[in-house]
């Protein structure tokens, strides 16, 4: 099931955390802004990698955080990312790993064949 990952902002502090229902979670939490989210599968190991990096601007028993200009911005990158670095979650995975490898095994043994073996034979024949 879909979880998301989310950066809130209420006044001046933060909320890092993740849900299965993000409006839900926005009405919960107003009137905060929500500056950046990820959908993912497996929340848990990236929330525990935010937490980690912030852990200096945490809130006592709370999920917010008190955060520099910086730090929102560089939040807001680790979770959103851009699509040529975003480490949170692969492009291929199950059916459409398989599909690809088989199709990228029988391109390549095609290619293989015809402009490195036949050729060979033709010269032979």
């Amino acid at each position: 099931m879909a979880s998301y990952v989310y950066l809130i902002q209420n006044g001046d502090l933060f909320n890092i955390g993740f849900t299965n229902n993000l409006e839900r979670t926005r009405v919960e939490l107003r009137p905060g802004e929500l500056i950046a989210f990820l959908t993912t599968d497996n929340p848990e190991p990236i929330i525990k990698n935010l937490r980690k990096i912030y852990v200096d601007n945490r809130l006592p028993g709370s999920d917010y955080y008190r955060l520099a200009n910086f730090q929102v911005r560089e939040c807001r990158l680790l979770i959103e990312g851009d699509e040529a670095n975003n480490y949170f979650q692969s492009f291929l995975k199950g059916p459409t790993l398989v599909f690809f490898f088989m199709f990228s095994w029988l391109l390549i043994t095609y290619f293989i064949i015809e402009f490195a073996v036949n050729p060979i034979f033709t010269r032979l024949g």
